[in-house]
């Protein structure tokens, strides 16, 4: 069996075609993300405060933690196949205005249990985001720019942090953690307007395109499969290539979503300084991590190797890393270096990770299988802050960070397995005049 990529036509746009698909449609998408993900991870930096404030044990923080990806799972697959059907542009500006909603309710939850009904709801919510986005991927951007289109959105989960981390350290030891919910929930106001006035579903719906642009997309994007049109949104559940992927995203994300859930934690645990420092002290594995996303991203679009060659390696990165910080002394410096080599190991690879995914279903069933991977994704957000949680009772949430080195473990063998043994299409274009039949939309 080949394991070598045929690489997409036209690896760069011919002179003279714009980029604005980069500039409006890629950029929004990225605002979008980053509001989101800022909204969905600022309880970590909130639960030191909120534990002391409720006097919760770990595993009580650790279900707060993993209350949001109660709601998130249920949404996964009944979100690509909305995202595939509707409008995914609706879809996204409908969740931003509830995302808005639940940050603020969460700022008047005065006990455990509202606070908790608040983020299952927000999880219900942003559910249905990325299918949406994986849709728009597809109808929006060449085959070889799909690693760097999902590559600049997840950008967003380092760089939110970058952002939320400080301001709400700042916020909740200047007024309180009610404030900060409040404060960093205003965004998501804003950014449902302008996806209902900027967005568009497809380049054919956008008039202030180019028609050298739109010309160029259509003609280099992943050609449909009548076939899978007409296909049950459960196909995907016949692929053992596609549960393969959500095997390991579960393993991935059960170690990613924890770790970035209880970072401010465990720093907190080894500083003796206060919040605000923890949220500075947060910026420097999230920095790290941005730039590795970029990096990698890049580095798989231009390269004609596998996509799955900037994948594997890095989470084995980071699986190391997680099991070296238990053995290690618990001194502020050597954590902290620690701490970054994992935000790079499980962050860098979110970008080609996509791009490889998607390779192996029909553009038509990209949206249902991004739900169902990013499905067991979920799961592993649901389970990971409550093991983590549950092992640091009593004691250091480090110890639960070991625990989730296994994990990250697990999931790095079984990329590699992906890698070797399933079968991979080379990626399909089409010429405009098959594809290009959707009518303008003024706008």
């Amino acid at each position: 069996m080949s394991h070598t990529e045929r690489p997409a036509p036209h690896a760069a746009p011919p002179s003279g075609v714009p980029n604005a698909r980069w500039r409006r449609t890629g950029l929004l998408l990225f605002l979008v993300y980053f509001t989101a993900f800022a909204e969905r991870a600022n309880v970590s930096v909130a639960a030191p405060s909120v534990s002391e404030q409720l006097h919760l044990t770990g595993a009580a923080t650790g279900v707060i933690l993993s209350a949001f990806f109660w709601g998130y799972v249920v949404t996964q697959v009944p979100g690509g196949w909305l995202a595939s059907k509707a409008s995914p542009s609706r879809i996204i500006a409908g969740s931003l205005l509830v995302w808005g909603v639940t940050a603020f309710a969460q700022a008047w939850s005065g006990s455990v249990t509202p606070l908790i009904v608040s983020r299952v709801f927000m999880g219900l919510a942003e559910g249905v985001v990325w299918p949406a986005f994986a849709v728009l991927f597809v109808r929006w951007y060449p085959v070889n720019e799909r690693a760097r289109a999902a590559g600049l959105s997840l950008l967003a989960l380092p760089a939110s942090s970058l952002v939320m981390a400080p301001s709400a350290g700042w916020l909740i030891q200047t007024w309180s953690w009610q404030t900060m919910f409040i404060v960093q929930g205003v965004p998501a106001f804003v950014l449902a307007a302008a996806v209902l006035l900027f967005l568009r579903d497809s380049p054919e719906q956008d008039r202030r395109l180019s028609p050298a642009e739109r010309t160029f997309i259509v003609e280099n994007r992943a050609a449909p499969d009548p076939a899978a049109r007409r296909q049950s949104v459960l196909r995907p559940l016949t692929s053992p290539v596609v549960w393969a992927c959500s095997l390991v995203y579960f393993l991935w994300l059960t170690g990613f979503y924890s770790f970035g859930l209880w970072l401010p934690t465990v720093l907190k645990q080894l500083s003796s300084r206060g919040m605000e420092a923890v949220g500075w002290l947060s910026v420097i594995p999230f920095a790290a991590a941005a730039a590795a996303m970029l990096l990698n991203s890049r580095a798989a679009d231009r390269s004609s190797r596998p996509k799955a060659h900037f994948v594997v390696p890095a989470l084995f990165v980071g699986a190391a890393a997680l099991l070296a910080q238990h053995v290690l002394p618990a001194a502020l410096p050597l954590q902290l270096v620690c701490l970054l080599i994992t935000a790079v190991g499980v962050y860098a690879p979110f970008g080609p990770w996509w791009a490889w995914a998607l390779q192996f279903v029909p553009a038509e069933q990209a949206g249902p299988v991004t739900g169902l991977v990013n499905l067991f994704g979920s799961l592993g957000g649901l389970i990971g802050p409550i093991v983590v949680g549950a092992a640091s009772d009593g004691g250091s949430a480090r110890g639960g960070l070991y625990i989730l080195g296994f994990f990250l473990l697990a999931g790095a063998l079984a990329a590699l397995a992906v890698e070797r043994f399933a079968a991979r299409p080379a990626p399909a274009t089409t010429p405009a005049p098959v594809i290009a039949t959707a009518p303008l939309k003024e706008g």
